[in-house]
């Protein structure tokens, strides 16, 4: 009788004719995968790469960046669209959070942050400061714009924003801002020793 071979044998034959084929349909995918991400990238993404390559590489590495549902417009408008006219960016505020993030805009505004530029404007010294130091963010101001801001003092001094005091744009990374060394930017120094005391502690130790 005729012994017809096992048809696991005609396995590893049937894998060397289909490696041809297999091969093709690799390379053609390797082919289009440049020509789907590109297409997908806007064209601020495409513009920011070449201008601000740091801020693109810190968005596209967050959560917003990531999820395919947020673009530069999401926060700064359409009205930008080229280096001619870059005033027209808009600059974000807690407002421009609020619109995704309306929980955590709520519990910013329910909290002490929120009352920060308040605080400051209450020190009798204040309006004899620098304008720098105060309104152009370079001192107390610097911090104090956790708080916030009415539009005369926003006009003035438009950069930064409350949000981005505790977790860095472009990032925006949560975990940040839960990091002690997130606060130390601001509660420091003499006037208000709050990482010194704590770094200095038993909970600071061991952290």
């Amino acid at each position: 009788m005729q012994k017809h071979p096992s048809p696991l044998s005609l396995r590893p034959a049937t894998a060397w004719r289909l490696a041809p084929l297999a091969g093709i349909c690799l390379a053609a995918l390797l082919l289009v995968l440049p020509s789907v991400a590109g297409a997908a990238e806007s064209a601020c993404i495409q513009c920011h790469r070449k201008v601000t390559p740091g801020i693109v590489k810190d968005f596209l590495s967050g959560a917003m960046g990531q999820s395919g549902e947020v673009d530069c417009s999401s926060c700064h408008g359409s009205a930008h669209q080229s280096a001619d006219d870059v005033a027209k960016a808009k600059l974000p505020t807690e407002k421009t959070c609020q619109q995704c993030h309306a929980e955590q805009h709520d519990q910013y505004m329910a909290g002490k942050h929120s009352k920060g530029w308040i605080a400051m404007s209450a020190m009798p010294t204040n309006a004899i400061q620098p304008h720098a130091y105060i309104q152009g963010l370079k001192g107390c101001g610097g911090c104090h714009k956790v708080g916030v801001r009415d539009e005369k003092v926003r006009a003035d001094s438009p950069y930064g924003s409350p949000c981005d005091s505790c977790h860095t744009r472009h990032k925006f990374s949560k975990a940040e801002a839960q990091r002690p060394e997130a606060c130390r930017t601001c509660h420091m120094g003499f006037d208000h020793p709050q990482w010194e005391m704590w770094s200095s502690s038993k909970h600071g130790v061991i952290y």
